[in-house]
């Protein structure tokens, strides 16, 4: 991790370690922070903030995050601790009659992912009933909904008529699994730009929740 986060990670960590905020208290009743060395592991800083820094900690044998704001003034201090779900957000096309190759073929973005009709899964030898190809640039799960969502679109506008033809000739849309901590916030908003934009680039959107975790005491 970056040396410049250090105070600010540290500062986190105080917290998580013996909490000041009865929330922190509540949470770590219910969940246990995954560690690395002996140090609970950060899944990802967001310095994009005026005001303050945004550290991800990894929930141990769970897909959501305990994270914690940091203030970027000295001295620095733990603003606020609170949950953000797991997000995995990316394009995704299938088909019956055409293949990886044709599928893919329409797209100039990379790194692509997928699969033919009549391959062999690896996890149960069975055949593959249609094809799909994927794209998913940003794997790191620990980011909001409506901020990822956003990342892709932008990254998809790079290649709008790729995108626009592949949903011609195929079943297309922006797949979202959203992993839910269950005692957090459930409610999903999409503004006016992101709608606009998904309109733009002839793509629906399936979001599928999973509710995970212990609820607060």
């Amino acid at each position: 991790m970056d040396k410049k986060f250090k105070a600010h990670i540290d500062t986190a960590i105080k917290e998580l370690d013996n909490p000041t905020f009865n929330l922190t208290k509540q949470y770590l009743e219910v969940m246990k922070v995954e560690k690395e060395n002996g140090v609970p592991k950060v899944a990802r800083i967001d310095d994009k903030q005026s005001d303050s820094n945004i550290i991800y900690f990894y929930i141990k044998n769970e897909k959501f995050f305990l994270v914690v704001n940091v203030s970027k003034k000295k001295p620095f201090e733990v603003e606020w601790v609170w949950i953000e779900s797991g997000h995995r957000v990316y394009l995704t096309a299938t088909s019956k009659k055409l293949t990886y190759k044709e599928l893919s073929s329409n797209l100039s973005l990379s790194p692509l992912s997928g699969w033919s009709k009549g391959e062999i899964k690896q996890q149960n030898q069975l055949e593959y009933k249609f094809s799909r190809v994927s794209y998913e640039p940003n794997k790191n799960e620990a980011y909001g909904l409506e901020e990822k969502l956003v990342e892709l679109l932008i990254k998809l506008e790079k290649d709008t008529e790729g995108v626009r033809s592949l949903s011609k000739i195929a079943d297309s849309y922006i797949s979202i699994c959203k992993n839910q901590y269950i005692s957090a916030n459930k409610g999903i908003h999409l503004n006016m730009d992101i709608i606009s934009r998904l309109n733009n680039l002839n793509l629906e959107i399936d979001i599928d929740t999973y509710i995970c975790g212990n609820e607060l005491k």
